[in-house]
C-alpha cells in the first residue's frame, strides 16, 4: 500500500465514527455527572486530564508500547500477557467488558477495511496463549502493520480515546460542539506532553493508579437510569 494510503487509513482508524461502539460507553463519566461532580468545562478538562496521566498513557499507552516491540520480536506469548495484563486491570466490570468488546468490534471491521492484513497470527496466538483483544492491542496490531510509529500510534490512541469522553460529555452536559473541539484541542499539547514524559520508562512499570475513577465505572451499574453501557 502507497505510503499516503497507509497515513490515510490511519486517520481513518482513529474516526470517532468509527463502528465498534465507543459511542456506548462513557467509562465512569455518567456517574460523575449524575453525581453532580462534572457540571462545567472547567471539571471537565480536570476529569481528562486525570484520565490521560493516570490511566491512559500509563496503561494503555504502555501496554501499546510493549506490544510494539512484541510484534518486532514474534514474542506472541508478551502480546498476550499484555493483553491480558490490560484486560485484569480494568477493575469496573463494564469498563473491562466495554473495551473487550471494542477490540472485538474492531479486529472484524479491520478484516474487511484491510483485507491484505494477515490476524491469523494474532488470532491464533489468542488461541493458544488465552489472549482477549483488547481494544489497545488490536489497535497496536493494525497500527503496526500501516508501518505507523510507536509513539504516533500510541498518541493517536489517546487522541481517540479523549474525543470519546468529549463526545460522551456532550450528551450528558449542557455544552456545545464549539466548546468540545476548543478541548480537544488544548487536550492535544497534554497528550503529546503526557506521553513524552512516560515513553522512556520500561514497559513492565506499566501502570493505572485511578481510583476513584474506578469506584465511580463500578457505582455506574446501579445508576437509576443510564444513558451508557458503561
Amino acid at each position: 500500500m502507497h505510503s499516503g494510503s497507509r497515513l490515510l487509513s490511519y486517520v481513518q482508524l482513529l474516526d470517532s465514527a468509527l463502528p465498534i461502539g465507543g459511542f456506548s460507553h462513557s467509562f465512569g463519566l455518567e456517574t460523575y455527572v449524575q453525581n453532580g461532580q462534572i457540571q462545567n468545562m472547567q471539571q471537565l478538562e480536570e476529569f481528562i486530564r486525570s484520565q490521560i496521566h493516570s490511566n491512559l498513557v500509563r496503561l494503555d499507552g504502555m501496554v501499546m508500547k510493549g506490544i510494539y516491540t512484541a510484534i518486532v520480536q514474534d514474542d506472541l506469548w508478551k502480546l498476550c500477557l499484555l493483553d491480558k495484563i490490560i484486560h485484569i486491570q480494568r477493575t469496573p466490570r463494564e469498563s473491562r467488558e466495554g473495551m473487550h468488546k471494542m477490540g472485538k468490534r474492531l479486529l472484524k471491521l479491520a478484516r474487511t477495511l484491510y483485507p491484505w492484513m494477515d490476524f491469523k497470527p494474532l488470532e491464533k496466538s489468542f488461541a493458544q496463549y488465552g489472549g482477549y483483544g483488547s481494544l489497545p492491542t488490536i489497535h497496536a496490531w493494525i497500527s503496526y502493520h500501516l508501518e505507523v510509529d510507536a509513539d504516533e500510534a500510541v498518541k493517536g490512541y489517546l487522541y481517540s480515546s479523549v474525543v470519546t469522553m468529549v463526545n460522551s460529555a456532550l450528551r450528558l452536559m449542557s455544552i456545545g460542539q464549539t466548546d468540545g473541539q476548543v478541548l480537544i484541542q488544548k487536550l492535544i499539547s497534554v497528550i503529546d506532553s503526557e506521553w513524552e514524559a512516560a515513553c522512556k520508562e520500561p514497559v513492565d512499570h506499566l501502570h493505572s493508579f485511578s481510583l476513584a475513577h474506578e469506584i465511580h465505572s463500578m457505582n455506574h451499574e446501579t445508576l437509576y437510569s443510564r444513558l451508557f453501557m458503561s
